[in-house]
């Protein structure tokens, strides 16, 4: 008898592995997700699978796909290929949490700046390009950044719509410290032309700055906007500086 136990043992232990691995992801997620959060379409299992259609309140995030890492659960970590699929861009790329702590990392994404909340942008259109190794998120609020962030096509705002060109900033290795996240700010073509920073600082402030100046053909009312920052230096560029806390 004592020798039936070991392999009675063993039985129940891959039947309960196996039961594991193929959880249906339906009857799970029907219980177990972020509140405000929607999903239809639900196939695989909750390690692998898909929802045809998420949507977060009133955004549509689009078709998701996710493929869990096992070992990260095994340290106490949840981790997770995700790859979101819409008729007007993607975002893909491997995410981890861990406490408070969202990691993302090798993200890539092309997305409508209409996919993004509305409190997040409002009045202004254009593409949003990422292209990031790592992006670590603490309390909804980015902390550590490597890679770039670019915009496309920019036109706004609401009230005096026009068409602004591109603009990307740049996070370097070093681009976290203790006083926030620092990133290289430039235009990718346009109208204007922008050479600055922005500095996210962990009390939830901003602060984007630099020098910027109107390039041969800019529209009028955009030069004459420009004027409200003060006298232009030698190389005709003026001092900006935008600043708020969230």
């Amino acid at each position: 008898m004592k020798k039936v136990w070991p392999l009675v043992a063993l039985g129940i232990g891959a039947f309960v592995l196996l039961a594991l691995i193929t959880l249906p992801a339906r009857p799970v997620l029907s219980y177990f997700h972020p509140q405000g959060v929607t999903l239809a379409g639900v196939s695989g299992t909750i390690w692998k699978g898909r929802a045809q259609a998420v949507r977060s309140g009133t955004v549509h995030v689009g078709s998701v796909e996710w493929d869990l890492n096992v070992l990260a659960l095994l340290t106490g970590r949840l981790g997770a290929d995700v790859k979101v699929t819409r008729s007007d861009g993607f975002a893909e790329g491997s995410i981890s949490v861990s406490g408070a702590r969202i990691t993302l990392r090798n993200l890539t994404a092309s997305l409508p700046l209409s996919a993004l909340p509305p409190n997040v942008i409002r009045g202004w259109t254009g593409a949003a390009r990422l292209s990031l190794e790592q992006l670590a998120i603490e309390n909804s609020w980015p902390v550590a950044a490597t890679g770039t962030v670019e915009v496309a096509d920019l036109v706004g705002p609401a009230d005096r719509p026009a068409p602004l060109g591109g603009y990307k900033v740049v996070f370097a290795n070093d681009a976290a410290s203790t006083e926030g996240l620092k990133g290289a700010l430039s235009d990718t073509g346009g109208p204007l032309a922008v050479n600055g920073t922005v500095d996210i600082k962990k009390d939830r402030s901003y602060l984007v700055s630099g020098l910027i100046a109107t390039r041969p053909g800019a529209p009028s009312n955009i030069s004459q906007a420009l004027q409200m920052l003060g006298e232009p230096d030698a190389q005709g560029r003026r001092e900006f500086r935008i600043e708020a806390t969230m």
